[in-house]
Order: structure tokens, then C-alpha cells, then sequence
């Protein structure tokens, strides 16, 4: 079966509009979550134990990465994956202390709801370079349009020390989404290379629309 061929342009608009229609799904699914009257505490612990385990996996996914294709970045690219990665870390301890405070655990295992994300990018990293970036960078940028509602909604409900910690994920995941898209942009190059990061993207693309669906589900309202 032979790939599909796109031109750097049609590549580009293709990937760019399936980040933005991440960005807006995710910011309706997350306003209509955090915004809710009556919102708990619980509801909210239940859905930060699933959005935590992103944060460890991406250490892992990441340190695959830069294992496998370091030689095919430039030292700058290298060093700022090294600094992505070491944050990702240290949102895993930050939030996981949190959520222990409250009596809650911390996730040592994928949640089994998104275990098709999880696969994905395992499989993306065998592909290639692109295809393994082109399905983090969709992934993280998904993400922007969320910080600024958790935020302010961890702050209404009474979790100061959540919303702290977002305050700097919010700081970090901006850095973390541009350096995905000069990567695709500086390294994607090649006709295999976009179709490899296309298929990411297209597939990463339905992950995420399950994934908000899954942790930011709002209870049906009886009559």
C-alpha cells in the first residue's frame, strides 16, 4: 500500500486545523466541566488522577525519543527535549503530592480509558522522528486552551494548591507546544515524513476527542 503524498502546504493546513479543532473541543469540554455549580472535589481528584499519568508517560515517551533520534536534532533541539522531559517530571511530583494530601494515589499504570493513547504513541516513536513529534505536539497543544479554566475553577472550589500547580504547567506546556511545532516544522521534511506525521495526528486527533470525553464528563442532569 503506498502512502499518501501531500505537499509541505497541504500538510501543514491539514495538521495546524486538527490542532486547532483539539484546542477548541478541549476548552468546551473543560469549561463545561470546571464551571459547574455544583462541582466536588471528588470530581475533580478523579479527573487530575487521569490527566496525571500524561505528564510521567511523556517522560518515558520523551526519553525514547531523544534515545533513538538525538542524532537526527540539532544540540539545541536536543537539549530543549532534555528540558521538556525534566518538566513533565516535575509535574508528575507536583501534582502527585496534591492529590496524596487530599488521600488520593497517585497512577503508576496508564488508565485503562486511554489505553489507545497510550499505544499510539508507542507506536508513532517506531515509525519515525516526525510521525513520534507530529502526536506529542498535537497532544500538548490540546491542552493551552484548558490552564487558564482549571486555574481559576481549582481556585473557587478551594484548591489553592491545585491551582498553583497548573499555574505552572500553564508556564511550561507553552514552551512545550512551541517547541513541538519548530520541530515539525524544521524537521518534517520528506514525503514519508508527512505522511508518517499525518497518520500520527489523524490518529491522535480521535484519542484526544475520547480522552476530554473521559475526563471531563458531566453527569446528566435529572428531571
Amino acid at each position: 500500500m503506498t502512502k499518501e503524498v501531500l505537499t509541505q502546504e497541504e500538510f501543514l493546513a491539514e495538521f495546524n486545523g486538527i490542532k486547532e479543532e483539539l484546542k477548541a473541543y478541549a476548552e468546551k469540554k473543560a469549561y463545561d466541566f470546571w464551571t459547574r455549580e455544583d462541582l466536588t472535589q471528588s470530581e475533580v481528584f478523579t479527573a487530575i488522577e487521569q490527566r496525571v499519568w500524561l505528564e510521567i508517560a511523556y517522560v518515558f515517551f520523551l526519553g525514547k525519543q531523544i534515545n533513538d533520534y538525538w542524532k537526527e536534532f540539532d544540540r539545541p533541539t536536543v537539549t530543549s527535549l532534555c528540558k521538556h522531559m525534566w518538566e513533565e517530571a516535575h509535574h508528575y511530583e507536583i501534582i502527585c503530592r496534591v492529590l496524596e494530601k487530599h488521600g488520593y494515589t497517585a497512577p503508576t499504570t496508564p488508565p485503562e480509558a486511554h489505553m489507545g493513547w497510550e499505544n499510539l504513541h508507542w507506536e508513532a516513536l517506531q515509525k519515525d522522528r516526525a510521525c513520534a513529534v507530529a502526536v506529542w505536539n498535537c497532544s500538548e497543544t490540546s491542552t493551552t486552551t484548558t490552564h487558564d479554566i482549571v486555574i481559576e475553577n481549582c481556585r473557587r472550589i478551594g484548591l489553592d494548591d491545585l491551582a498553583r500547580c497548573y499555574e505552572q504547567v500553564k508556564k511550561d506546556e507553552e514552551f512545550h507546544a512551541r517547541l513541538g511545532d519548530m520541530i515539525v516544522r524544521k524537521y518534517v521534511v520528506t514525503d514519508e515524513h508527512r505522511a508518517n506525521a499525518i497518520w500520527g495526528a489523524r490518529r491522535l486527533r480521535e484519542e484526544m476527542l475520547h480522552y476530554y470525553d473521559t475526563i471531563y464528563a458531566v453527569p446528566e442532569q435529572t428531571v
